[in-house]
């Protein structure tokens, strides 16, 4: 879309005040570009760290499992899920980074062991249930900051449009209207000369 320039000597200033307006915003954003990148990196190694320990936890929950399912049985099971009582309960609390709406670390309520502890059987059962409460606490974990990393990625790349938008279009046509406008107003004010010294000479050939 051509710029809308205002007409004469009038085009300068507001061509540079444009420009200088574009100029700050590109420092802003490049500066909230680097802070973001440096946050996506501190979360890729976090989210990488609880990726590894909720397999780790998975895994070992399901080992479990069937270590309980093969010494207490199906129905001891079945049994222990009953007497859990309640369900486990999640509550996320939200930061603010640099606009960018990230999930903490979440907060786990989980039922009682005992309810399922007391129905009987092997000891693999107690320890099954222990070790589906870590699995479950370090998955909500990686969930969270799988979460900030997806959402902190999705602001550095719209953040870098908007950079590249200013940088790369932006503040060259404003550049180029502002360069134009400078010869088209030299070359104005060389033909205001010219057609000075012509009235000039013209009137001193015709005085009497």
């Amino acid at each position: 879309m051509p710029l809308r320039v205002p007409a004469g000597r009038a085009g300068r200033p507001w061509l540079v005040h444009r420009l200088e307006i574009a100029r700050g915003a590109a420092d802003v954003l490049d500066q909230k570009r680097r802070a973001l990148t440096r946050e996506r990196g501190r979360l890729v190694e976090l989210v990488a760290e609880a990726h590894a320990e909720w397999e780790r936890a998975a895994g070992e929950a399901a080992d479990w499992l069937d270590r309980a399912s093969v010494l207490a049985g199906e129905r001891r099971l079945r049994l222990a899920r009953f007497h859990a009582g309640e369900r486990a309960t999640l509550q996320v609390r939200w930061r603010n980074f640099l606009g960018v709406a990230c999930p903490e670390t979440p907060e786990l309520e989980l039922p009682a062991l005992a309810g399922a502890a007391g129905v009987g059987g092997s000891a693999a059962l107690p320890a099954a249930a222990a070790a589906h409460r870590q699995a479950l606490e370090a998955a909500a974990r990686y969930g969270a900051l799988h979460v900030a990393h997806d959402r902190v990625s999705d602001e550095l790349a719209a953040t870098n449009r908007r950079l590249r938008a200013i940088e790369r279009r932006w503040i060259p046509q404003h550049e180029e209207a502002l360069a134009a406008l400078a010869l088209a107003l030299d070359e104005a004010e060389r033909e205001d000369a010219v057609r000075t010294r012509w009235a000039i000479r013209r009137r001193g050939r015709l005085r009497p």
